[in-house]
């Protein structure tokens, strides 16, 4: 188990401290303990942990599901993690598993039942990573159509094709739909990683917009023109990018 990375994610001070000093008697490197959901990608990205500890209530809230979401959409590979909880009911279970967490383990837990919740996990991280055989390409998932997004206490489930664009909302950024409109804890950086790179572009340090909603461009102006008449400017310094994702004809 050397140079194992384990990131922490727990709101609960003494329960982190037990947890990092039996991940340390176990031979496991911590490199971060984070306290919330903006922490824990902060931290996530900061150190490339090679499996994260997620509690699934952060402060009340079920940003521990929010964070394992976010991980599905990891372009560089994604990293497993499991769930630590004191909620035993049905209901967060299942929520939980939408987000496909390596393992689910319930408070209070010993140092064993810890040591081999990550054992297997990373054990089936590995078995999940290997190649698939031509045969089976076949039966592969299809490529997903919508993402979840944090509404307070809710997870919302939104399609791309109904994201019209994403602007920097302040610290956060929001995410404008046909009809609704969500402001999410996530820099315009991370929500771009999370959405499909082909249909989604940065045009502009403040904006992300859907290619598949544009009707017009005006290259003098740098405008772009929505559907609805809508209309935001993309950067000079984005105007290649986004020009090579239309096919034109002169």
């Amino acid at each position: 188990m050397k140079n194992i990375k384990v990131l922490i994610m727990e709101d609960q001070h003494a329960e982190a401290s037990y947890l990092k000093d039996t991940l340390h008697e176990l031979g496991y490197q911590v490199p971060a303990i984070a306290t919330c959901l903006s922490e824990g990608l902060e931290y996530f990205h900061a150190h490339q942990p090679d499996i994260s500890l997620v509690d699934i209530y952060l402060n009340g809230k079920p940003d521990g599901i929010v964070f394992g979401m976010n991980m599905q959409k990891e372009q560089a590979g994604r990293k497993p993690f499991l769930f630590l909880t004191g909620a035993d009911d049905a209901s967060t279970f299942r929520l939980a598993k939408t987000s496909q967490p390596c393992n689910y383990l319930l408070k209070p837990f010993n140092k064993p039942e810890l040591q081999y919740a990550i054992e297997l996990a990373l054990e089936k991280h590995v078995q999940d990573a290997s190649p698939i055989p031509p045969d089976a390409s076949k039966a592969s998932a299809p490529p997903a159509s919508s993402i979840f997004v944090k509404r307070g206490n809710h997870l919302v489930n939104i399609r791309y094709d109904d994201i019209k664009w994403v602007e920097v909302e302040g610290k956060y950024s929001k995410i404008v739909c046909t009809d609704q409109k969500f402001v999410v804890q996530q820099s315009l950086q991370d929500v771009h990683a999370s959405l499909p790179g082909g249909q989604f572009l940065r045009v502009h340090r403040s904006y992300i917009i859907n290619t598949k909603e544009i009707t017009k461009i005006d290259v003098q102006t740098h405008e772009a023109f929505f559907r609805d008449g809508k209309t935001l400017f993309f950067s000079r310094r984005y105007l290649d990018d986004f020009l090579q994702v239309f096919k034109l004809i002169k």
